[in-house]
């Protein structure tokens, strides 16, 4: 829990805030890390997934890691559970004294125990060890076990404290595949804030988010002739004319459209594709965006897309961007 942090003015301890931790898609941008934010109650901090990138964006934001209250996983795919395991290890070793509760859909349990003590067993005996053979005059001993607890949830209410609510909705995204993913809302007296995760628009996910002050969902899909070429650029061309919004990922206009129809004051545009990325992320995406060119105002082009349908305020999302209610 934050006691003290100051950014811009503001007091990051009091009020409801939004750090973005990492703003970027599966594939890999150097600039961008997984899509993820952390929500601030009061001081209280609520991290949404975990992907690449995540603890240094919460430092780089002043926040430490060890200090995060609850961890909110919206899916297990890769890219939103990469830095999990490293997560639990790292705050273990540096002392984290309180457990770190771990929600999120059915599976998450099994892939947080598998993280840890399968993938990190060396870890997991290496920090026994330290805990074991910390000196007495020492303080600061490691507990004897890894300090997080982890639970599965389906929609409905997730937690509930003095502080605020988090809600759920399951969302489309991948199910033919096994995958199951949720959208979170979080309420309290300062406001409220939606963290979408990764899916495509709803009648569901809009009634999550009606009336929401900051909404941030994902929006890994360019609208057709953003690119050329590639897997995507394929697929947005056959939901446009199926007039479908099925794709597993949103585009910039599907986005403004669900904004408009939540009745969200402010949304933030994430999950972002590497299309601005240095020659070799782009070479390594190019199967699902291309090989061509793609302008240098694509994400004010994504803005203006969004703000088509959209009246309230849009941001796109960068790591570190801090906002407030």
């Amino acid at each position: 829990m934050l006691q003290t942090l100051v950014h811009d003015g503001r007091d990051l301890a009091r009020g409801l805030h939004v750090v973005i931790t990492g703003s970027g898609s599966a594939l890999c941008d150097p600039d961008r890390g997984g899509a993820s934010a952390a929500v601030l109650v009061d001081g209280q901090i609520l991290q949404f997934d975990c992907g690449r990138l995540v603890m240094e964006n919460l430092i780089r934001a002043g926040i430490n890691p060890v200090d995060v209250d609850a961890l909110f996983l919206t899916h297990l795919h890769f890219d939103h559970i990469a830095s999990f395991g490293y997560f639990i290890v790292s705050s273990w070793v540096a002392s984290r004294q309180v457990d770190l509760p771990v929600r999120g859909p059915a599976g998450t349990s099994r892939m947080a125990r598998a993280m840890v003590f399968d993938g990190h067993y060396t870890d997991v005996e290496f920090a026994r060890n330290l805990a074991a053979t910390w000196p007495e005059d020492m303080p600061g001993r490691p507990r004897a076990e890894p300090p997080f607890t982890v639970s599965d949830h389906g929609a409905g209410l997730i937690v509930e404290t003095d502080a605020y609510r988090v809600t759920a909705v399951e969302v489309p995204h991948f199910q033919k595949f096994g995958v199951q993913s949720l959208a979170y809302r979080v309420d309290c007296a300062h406001g409220s804030v939606v963290v979408t995760g990764d899916c495509h628009p709803t009648p569901a996910l809009q009634e999550l988010a009606r009336g929401a002050d900051i909404v941030v969902n994902e929006c890994a899909k360019p609208d057709g002739g953003m690119v050329t070429g590639g897997k995507l650029a394929r697929s947005t061309t056959l939901a446009a004319a199926a007039g479908e919004h099925t794709h597993p990922h949103t585009t910039p206009s599907w986005l403004g459209e669900s904004a408009q129809k939540m009745q969200a004051r402010h949304v933030v545009a994430t999950h972002l594709a590497p299309l601005r990325a240095m020659p070799a992320a782009r070479a390594m995406s190019q199967v699902y965006y291309g090989q061509s060119e793609v302008a240098a105002d694509v994400f004010d082009q994504y803005k203006a897309r969004i703000a088509a349908s959209f009246t309230g305020r849009i941001d796109i999302a960068e790591d570190g961007l801090i906002l407030s209610v």
